[in-house]
């Protein structure tokens, strides 16, 4: 026989049991498509600058704008957003975008998986305090013209000012579709 007590006692279990556990489940961040929509932003913002650099003076202007603003704009965007975000590459023009030690055969494996299509894909590691994706950025039209082959795609003067601007330059000889580098999105857990 059921008395009320009794039923008012399972009713208070069965809703407790039912608000702990739901108050206990762990929301799922979708980290890979948040770093997207960021390194979208990134791309689309310092395109369009490029865009508009080149438009006013040339490729010989837009590589000053890009030495002046590229690192600081992608470090602020990172700041916007709550992460760590650096662009990354095996053959750096600026230094700080070279890779740390552990990236080398991220980018060796993502190079390595392009599709037939030309698509490299993305990559997710996880530690104890970090998420972090990793974005390709391939070689497109608006980058040959500073990151091609010298002379054939870069002109005389640009790589006059490149040589200028950054004696250690690495960041030639690509043509269209290589993997120039990555986008390195860090979140912190």
């Amino acid at each position: 026989m059921i008395t009320i007590k009794s039923l008012n006692l399972q009713i208070a279990t069965l809703v407790g049991t039912f608000v702990f556990g739901f108050s206990c489940q762990t929301k799922t961040i979708d980290y890979e498509n948040i770093a997207i929509a960021i390194t979208n932003e990134a791309k689309t913002n310092l395109v369009q600058k490029l865009t508009t650099a080149i438009a006013e003076g040339g490729t010989k202007q837009a590589i000053p704008f890009c030495k002046m603003n590229a690192i600081g704009f992608t470090n602020q965007l990172g700041k916007k957003h709550g992460v760590e975000l650096r662009r990354i590459t095996n053959k750096p023009r600026n230094p700080s975008n070279a890779f740390k030690s552990e990236e080398k055969d991220i980018f060796l494996e993502i190079e390595k998986l392009k599709t037939t299509e030309g698509v490299f894909p993305k990559k997710t590691v996880t530690s104890d305090a970090f998420v972090t994706v990793y974005i390709p950025i391939p070689v497109g039209g608006l980058c040959i013209q500073c990151h091609g082959e010298p002379i054939q795609d870069i002109k005389k003067e640009t790589l006059a000012v490149l040589e200028k601007e950054y004696p250690g330059d690495l960041a030639k000889g690509y043509r269209l579709g290589d993997l120039r580098g990555l986008f390195s999105v860090k979140f912190p857990k």
